[in-house]
């Protein structure tokens, strides 16, 4: 329910329901109010008829007033359930129904006026009319009453009331859902906006959201970020060119010193050679990241595994046979090929051989394996990965480094960023001895982007 409240459309929702109850309510108060006066107005112009009937019949004659009522009226009375009385000048009882004697209430001397008699007083309830006799000098009433719950006009509002419900409350399920359906269609672009947004990728700052067929307001709101996205952007580019240029500006003061070690017989100089390499990879690395930003996989380019696992190997064995490790590369018989960059599929398998170099120990072999998942995968006889670099939620926003003891930390990262771009993914895991690194490639022929 929660969920719900927090949703766009949830609220849309709640509050339409919202609104169409207490429409409902307005209109069921309306309409009751409304019907009771219509109720009222016809209990009471049939009162008055059936009272101006009897009154019709009530005759004077000098000062004898008497009340032939005609039988089909005392008829229609009683039919209807009603009562009636007339009332002489005197207040004596000169017609009326068999089983009325008395006035229902004390004449009073208004030409008309209606009233109501609880059940208590009488042995049901009633409501009636009490009318002086237009005509006669001496002042006669007539009083006509029926029971509350028997009128016959009851009835009729009673069944208007229930016709009006069955087309009523349909009705207003009816436009309840009409409506809903309407917000759910109108916030369809939304919804994939949102389907957008969720899918950048740490780095993706070259994504913009989609303007096509959203509301103006929310088109205000995603143009706003759109813009925000530019301006990131900007910011990325700038970022990325000044890492790019200090690593070019590093390149050479770094050769030239290693140069001037080599020729130095000081015990120091290993130490400091050792740095360098390290220093040297360090700027690799950052020119392999700025490289990496500025890539697009084009229609057509494509990568064969094994040669980039065997040129990888190739270019590291000396390293590896310096260090007093060895390298063995994996393969079957057929090509493994996928969509990519060549040099960028190179460059990651490089980092993770690397990676596995600086901590697989002495006479211990690093294998690269190319599997027909596709995938290559570098394994070593190391100490693993920490449990926060085997989080795959935090390699995918970018909080991953390869520190497993002291890693210059952005092996890993580009390799993650690589297998993005290609559309894949990096899986890191342990063994029962050693960590294992695994470059997961989606198969030939699956759209990249």
């Amino acid at each position: 329910m929660k969920r719900l409240v927090r949703g766009l459309f949830g609220r849309l929702m709640i509050g339409m329901v919202a609104v169409s109850v207490v429409a409902v309510c307005v209109t069921a108060v309306f309409l009751y109010i409304r019907f009771d006066t219509i109720n009222t107005r016809f209990r009471e112009g049939t009162l008055h008829s059936f009272a101006m009937s009897i009154a019709k019949d009530v005759r004077a004659v000098g000062h004898v007033v008497t009340a032939p009522i005609r039988q089909s009226t005392v008829h229609r009375i009683a039919q209807e359930g009603g009562h009636f009385i007339v009332i002489g000048p005197s207040g004596e009882r000169l017609a009326g129904s068999a089983d009325v004697h008395d006035p229902f209430v004390p004449v009073e001397e208004m030409a008309e006026h209606y009233f109501e008699l609880p059940k208590g007083n009488s042995p049901e309830a009633l409501y009636g009319i009490s009318l002086r006799i237009h005509g006669i000098a001496q002042p006669t009433y007539v009083q006509v009453a029926f029971p509350s719950s028997d009128v016959v006009f009851d009835s009729v509002l009673e069944e208007f009331m229930q016709d009006i419900a069955w087309l009523w409350i349909p009705f207003m399920l009816l436009m309840l859902a009409t409506n809903l359906l309407v917000a759910r269609i109108a916030l369809r672009p939304l919804s994939q906006t949102v389907e957008e947004a969720e899918a950048i990728q740490p780095g993706g700052v070259s994504v913009t959201l989609s303007e096509k067929g959203l509301p103006d307001d929310v088109l205000a709101l995603v143009r706003a970020v759109n813009q925000a996205l530019g301006r990131l952007r900007q910011g990325y580019r700038a970022q990325e060119e000044f890492v790019g240029d200090m690593a070019h500006e590093l390149r050479t003061p770094l050769a030239v010193m290693k140069t001037q070690l080599a020729v130095t017989d000081e015990p120091y100089a290993r130490v400091l050679e050792k740095e360098l390499v390290a220093m040297e990879r360090l700027v690799e690395q950052l020119l392999d990241r700025v490289r990496l930003g500025r890539f697009r996989i084009e229609p057509g380019d494509v990568v064969e595994l094994r040669e980039a696992a065997r040129e990888a190997a190739a270019y590291l064995a000396p390293q590896v046979i310096a260090r007093n490790r060895s390298i063995e590369v994996i393969a079957g018989p057929a090509p493994v090929v996928v969509a990519g960059g060549r040099d960028d599929v190179f460059r990651a398998v490089r980092n993770l051989i690397e990676n596995a170099l600086d901590h697989t120990p002495e006479a211990t072999t690093i294998s690269v394996e190319v599997t027909d998942a596709p995938a290559i995968r570098v394994r070593d006889h190391g100490p693993g990965f920490p449990a926060e670099v085997l989080d795959a939620e935090r390699r995918r926003r970018g909080l991953v480094r390869s520190d497993r003891r002291n890693g210059v930390g952005l092996g890993l990262a580009i390799v993650e960023r690589t297998m993005m771009v290609h559309g894949g993914r990096l899986e890191l895991s342990n063994g029962i001895v050693g960590g294992c690194a695994e470059m997961c490639f989606p198969p030939l022929g699956t759209e990249v982007g």
